[in-house]
């Protein structure tokens, strides 16, 4: 038991002294003292006590109980708990997707063509809620959804609630309108990165109170609208300390070799001008340029932007205060009730 403060408990010294001064009284004058007449002593020497004098002691008792009990009290006594517990430190995840009508164009999952769209879909649903294999989820990151082709737009602003994230992307669809099948990944960059930095000012919090802020860029096209370039947007995210990693979906345009070793080269023939843009929005901000060409490629793209941007765990000591001063409160009241009770009825003293 701790006391929040314990000088107080020095008044119990005191009661000693108390206790002297109740069950030991100094006599009184004999002029004060009342005095009753017997024609002989010897018949009330012998009297044995009765039941009531065998019990008066219990009042002063009482009373010095309460006493204590209330010196206790004032020194807010109160229980001392610690618990260590492992808490996440999360990443803020902005995953800005292609929906421009080039996304429609097949591509291999599993040995069947599917459209981009609905390949890039199942890679994001698994990066974010984990495939029980190689991928474990993020379940402590902040998350969000952009979606665009000639102008950007926030699907699904930061969020924690991933299962209904995940709904919201199942239902995106390549853009239907002819003016706005464009591609404008710069813009939808630029916008991703500041809804990044500005995300801890628009819940009061400090900034930089989130340690590590990331855009997965995923497109198959080459920039060709917007307004901000995208090696612009790119500064602008590494200003704010945000990493970009980008995706670039295509066909397989590369050959495997085997080399003297024995080991396995990939010699890509055709790096096109959009890849080496992507790569450099990449390379500047401390993240990495990946293609990918079909869903498996793409899962061990997700696969390793999942093993590259981890979450900390950190141990912390969480300290609990429990007061306990009700307790010797309750202790007072109910000896100091039940002395003055018994100091007015059964051991009253006349």
């Amino acid at each position: 038991m701790n006391f929040e403060y314990p000088l107080i408990l020095w008044l119990l010294l005191c009661l000693p002294l108390l206790a002297l001064k109740l069950f030991y009284p100094r006599k009184k004058s004999a002029n004060k003292s009342a005095s009753y007449g017997f024609s002989h002593l010897g018949l009330v020497t012998n009297l044995p006590n009765s039941f009531r004098q065998k019990f008066l002691w219990l009042v002063p008792f009482l009373y010095l109980l309460a006493l204590a009990a209330a010196i206790v009290a004032l020194a807010q006594p109160f229980a001392k708990q610690r618990i260590f517990s492992e808490q996440a430190e999360g990443i803020a995840i902005s995953m800005v997707v292609d929906i421009s009508t080039s996304m429609d164009f097949d591509m291999n999952i599993d040995g069947q063509r599917q459209a981009r769209m609905e390949v890039a879909k199942k890679a994001l649903k698994q990066f974010v809620l984990g495939d029980n294999k190689k991928l474990a989820g993020r379940s402590n990151d902040l998350i969000s959804v952009i979606t665009f082709a000639r102008y950007p737009d926030t699907l699904v602003p930061l969020t924690s609630a991933h299962k209904a994230l995940v709904a919201m992307t199942d239902e995106i669809t390549t853009t239907t309108r002819p003016n706005e099948d464009s591609t404008a990944f710069g813009d939808a960059t630029a916008l991703a990165a500041a809804q990044l930095s500005h995300y801890e000012q628009s819940l009061g919090l400090e900034e930089n109170s989130i340690k590590s802020k990331i855009i997965i860029l995923l497109t198959d096209g080459e920039n060709n609208s917007g307004q901000y370039d995208p090696l612009m947007a790119a500064a602008m995210a590494k200003k704010w300390g945000i990493k970009v990693y980008t995706i670039s979906l295509g066909d397989d345009e590369s050959d495997v070799v085997s080399t003297n070793s024995g080991s396995k080269l990939n010699i890509d023939h055709n790096m096109t001008g959009t890849d080496w843009v992507l790569q450099a929005m990449a390379e500047s901000t401390g993240g990495t340029f990946q293609r990918a060409h079909d869903y498996q490629s793409l899962h061990s793209v997700y696969q390793a932007i999942d093993e590259l941007e981890t979450s900390n765990l950190q141990k912390v000591l969480v300290e609990k205060r429990q007061p306990a001063f009700h307790l010797p409160t309750l202790a007072a009241l109910l000896a100091l009730i039940l002395a003055t009770l018994l100091n007015a009825t059964w051991l009253r003293r006349v």
